[in-house]
This record gives C-alpha cells, sequence and structure tokens, in this order.
C-alpha cells in the first residue's frame, strides 16, 4: 500500500543539531510512553502490536529524566486507534515540542505540556478519521527532547492516476 508523508511540523531550528527517527510501515498502535514537564514535551516512545506481541519502538527524545512527569498510555487494541494529533513546537534556535495530544476512536490523551502564549509555537492539528489509515510515525529529536514529528497515511487507492497522487510524494 502506498503512503503519504504528513509534517513533519517542527524541525531542526537555527542549531541544525536534530537527529531524524522513522517508524514507516509500524501502523498499529497500542499506546505510548511520554515524557513531559508544563513546558516541554522531552520524550516519546510508541507501543506497536506486530507479530501477535507487544513491542516498544525506540526512545524518541531527551534521555534526561530528572524532574520529568511520566505518563503510559495502554489503547483497547484492537478495538481503539488513533484518530488524530495534535501538538504545537516552540519556534526558536533550538527547536521543540510544547505540548501533545492523541486522540482515537474512543476518546483522548493528553494535553501534555502545554503551548506557549509568547506566539512562538507553531500549531499541528491533524484528524486522521475513522478509516485506519494511518501508517506511521516520524520526526526529530534534539538535546532538549522531540523537536517535529509527522505521520505517514496510507492512501485508500493504489491507483497512481488520481489528481491528489499527481501533486503529493508517494514514499
Amino acid at each position: 500500500m502506498n503512503m503519504i508523508k504528513v509534517g513533519p511540523v517542527g524541525g531542526y531550528g537555527v542549531r541544525k543539531i536534530s537527529t531524524i527517527w522513522d517508524e514507516k510501515g509500524r501502523d498499529q498502535v497500542a499506546g505510548f510512553l511520554i515524557t513531559y514537564d508544563k513546558h516541554s514535551v522531552y520524550s516519546l516512545q510508541f507501543m506497536y502490536y506486530e507479530n501477535g506481541r507487544l513491542v516498544l519502538s525506540n526512545r524518541h527524545g531527551a534521555s534526561d529524566d530528572e524532574k520529568r512527569n511520566y505518563a503510559t498510555v495502554v489503547f483497547d487494541y484492537a478495538s481503539e486507534y488513533l484518530t488524530s494529533i495534535s501538538c504545537s513546537v516552540k519556534h526558536g534556535p533550538l527547536m521543540f515540542m510544547s505540548s501533545i495530544k492523541f486522540g482515537t476512536n474512543k476518546g483522548s490523551y493528553g494535553l501534555f505540556g502545554s503551548p506557549s502564549t509568547d506566539g512562538n509555537d507553531i500549531d499541528f492539528n491533524l484528524s486522521i478519521g475513522n478509516r485506519c489509515l494511518f501508517g506511521g510515525f516520524h520526526g526529530s529529536e534534539n538535546c532538549h527532547g522531540v523537536g517535529s514529528i509527522g505521520v505517514y497515511l496510507k492512501t485508500e487507492s493504489n491507483d497512481q492516476d488520481n489528481k491528489a497522487s499527481k501533486r503529493t510524494k508517494i514514499y
């Protein structure tokens, strides 16, 4: 199945010291672990259902765990699936995620962190819908935390002749 790469929102910042991560094709999200405080999302780690068992992704973001809040969310897999993601990324010399919220067909999880009030955040709201089109995450990380996040979306058709596929790069 073809996929469209959406985002990421955020990026490297002026210093360009971020590392890219990619989980294309890991589409059976079963939950996540998050490290955060009121100003920042420090790390994300996803749980996937693969080959009949739960597995963890690599941890994306900063590894300094002092004075942080932790949350673990486990979906009611397979009846619960991802339908939306919204986040804010602090724009500046070093970009980092200031908040994130995940939505499923059964509810929402978050807000983890908080958007800034100074107008320097980049906001990202993606509604995937109830058609199970999620195809994986991608993004970047830096010494402060998660720098950016984006998703892969499955296309419902493999028809390369439709107008959308002419305007969108298929990965």
